[in-house]
């Protein structure tokens, strides 16, 4: 594992996450990272999008709060075979707290999602 992620990992009150998960061309709304627990929060480090099916649907990764917090969106049409990487390391991009992590879709594209992040203590 990467260096810059053991160094969030080492702090208190911190538990790692990560998720490698292939979507398919009939999926819809999926969960990447199940609902922090109260008091916790969710911060995303680093989401790999591989695409082998692409359609004309944008994909959105937002947390699940009343008003989303978006991490990513690839647009609509996002290319056969093409790789998407949103970097938002050391520290992440921090969610709702208590909110889980998903990707918004209809469907019509498939291929791979890799997710790495951490829940931490508010």
């Amino acid at each position: 594992m990467d260096y810059r992620y053991q160094q969030i990992y080492r702090l208190p009150n911190v538990r790692a996450k990560s998720k490698t998960m292939d979507f398919a061309a009939t999926d819809g709304n999926l969960t990447i990272f199940a609902a922090a627990i109260t008091g916790w929060s969710l911060h995303i480090q680093n989401l790999v999008v591989t695409i082998k099916t692409s359609a004309a649907q944008a994909m959105l990764f937002e947390d699940d709060a009343g008003t989303p917090l978006y991490v990513a969106k690839l647009p609509a049409s996002p290319g056969v075979d093409s790789r998407w990487e949103f970097d938002f390391l050391p520290l992440g991009r921090k969610l709702t707290t208590a909110k889980l992590f998903r990707v918004a879709m209809t469907a019509g594209n498939a291929g791979h999602i890799q997710a790495y992040g951490y829940s931490k203590k508010d």
